[in-house]
């Protein structure tokens, strides 16, 4: 029988925060560009096994989300945008902050089944290659009923970040 075990989310961001650092900023780099290959052609990669406390193991998975990404995704602009994204999250919990969690507006049957379910953490990684301005955000979903738990880096379309312009009249 499986128990269910519960952190707040800045614990798990935390986690979250570690294993991509050390799954992708710390590995060699033929690793780590053979995760954002894999990434970049849609496949969920595993990054290890947790356990738990209770003696429970959860599998921690990685996925990306592609679709608002401006330009041509290269590898130093994925490794760019997860070091600002790790670094931002980072600093976020060092200061004691509490992270908002983001999650869909929309109600589930109106949305892709990857994205219903995923929960945003309310801290960003902005990067401009090329003159072409990207954002990178750390999303989570659970896998119901299954000890899976898939992080996903997702580009969001970064016009929603920029400011208005100040009218001077």
């Amino acid at each position: 029988m499986q128990k269910s075990t519960e952190m707040d989310s800045n614990q798990f961001a935390t986690i979250a925060v570690n294993l991509l650092h050390r799954g992708l900023l710390e590995a060699d780099r033929t690793s780590a560009k053979r995760i954002f290959r894999e990434l970049e052609e849609g496949r969920t990669v595993t990054l290890t096994k947790l356990k738990l406390e209770d003696g429970g193991i959860v599998r921690v998975d990685l996925a990306m989300k592609t679709d608002a990404f401006n330009g041509s995704l290269n590898y130093s602009a994925f490794r760019d945008g997860v070091l600002v994204l790790v670094a931002r999250l980072s600093d976020e919990l060092r200061a004691g902050k509490r992270l908002p969690i983001f999650q869909p507006i929309d109600p589930p049957d109106d949305l892709p089944e990857d994205v219903a379910e995923t929960k945003l953490f309310g801290a960003s990684g902005a990067t401009v290659h090329d003159g072409t301005a990207n954002v990178l955000m750390l999303g989570v979903k659970a896998r119901p009923g299954q000890p899976v738990v898939t992080l996903q880096l997702v580009y969001v379309d970064p016009d929603q970040f920029a400011s208005p312009p100040s009218s001077t009249s």
